[in-house]
C-alpha cells in the first residue's frame, strides 16, 4: 500500500475521532455535520467552509441551538478537489431536468417572443445559466436527504460513543472504589 494512502487513512481515523470525542450534545454535533453536509453539495466551491461557519454562528445567534462548527466544517470536507467532479456532476444531472423546465427556451427555439429573456444574468448565456441554475437544484435536492442522513447517522455515532465512554468511567469508578487502600 502506498504511503500516500497510509496517511490518508491516518487523517481521516483522527477526524472521525475528533469529530466523537468533541464536546457537546450528540445533537449538536449531528446538526453541524447536516448542515456541513449540506452546505458542501452546494455549487459554491471554496466559500462552503465559511459559509458553513457563519450559518452554524448564525443559527446560533437567532435560535439559541448549538451546532458544532468542527462538524460542520468535516461535513464541508466531503466535497473536496478530488470528489468535486463526481458530486457536481450528480447534482447537474439531477437538477438539469428541473432547471430546463424552469427556464424559458431561447427565442431561436421557436417560442414567443414574450417570455423573459434571462440570459441577460448570465455573462456566458443562456447554458451557462441553465448548467449554473442545474447545479443549485440539483445541489438542494441532494443535500436535503443527505443532511437527513447524515445526521442520523453521526447522531448514532455520537451517541454510541458518548455512552460507551461513560461506561468506561463508571467501569474504573468502581474498579477504583474496590481497590483496597494501603
Amino acid at each position: 500500500m502506498s504511503s500516500w494512502w497510509k496517511v490518508a487513512k491516518r487523517k481521516l481515523r483522527r477526524a472521525r475521532v475528533r469529530l466523537l470525542r468533541g464536546s457537546g450534545a450528540p445533537g449538536e454535533i449531528a446538526g453541524g455535520m447536516a448542515l456541513g453536509l449540506f452546505i458542501a453539495l452546494l455549487p459554491i466551491m471554496g466559500l462552503q467552509l465559511p459559509l458553513a461557519l457563519a450559518a452554524a454562528e448564525l443559527v446560533r445567534r437567532l435560535t439559541h441551538f448549538q451546532l458544532s462548527r468542527v462538524a460542520a466544517a468535516a461535513g464541508v470536507w466531503i466535497n473536496n478537489p478530488v470528489t468535486a467532479a463526481p458530486v457536481y456532476g450528480l447534482c447537474y444531472l439531477i437538477g438539469r431536468p428541473i432547471a430546463h423546465r424552469l427556464l424559458p427556451a431561447s427565442p431561436g427555439q421557436g417560442t414567443a417572443a414574450a417570455t423573459l429573456d434571462l440570459s441577460a444574468l448570465s455573462f456566458s448565456g443562456p447554458e451557462a445559466l441553465e448548467v449554473g441554475l442545474g447545479l443549485a437544484i440539483g445541489g438542494v435536492l441532494l443535500g436535503v436527504p443527505t443532511a437527513w442522513l447524515g445526521y442520523h447517522i453521526t447522531y448514532g455515532m455520537v451517541s454510541r460513543h458518548q455512552a460507551d465512554r461513560e461506561q468506561r468511567r463508571a467501569r474504573r469508578a468502581r474498579g477504583l472504589k474496590l481497590a483496597p487502600e494501603v
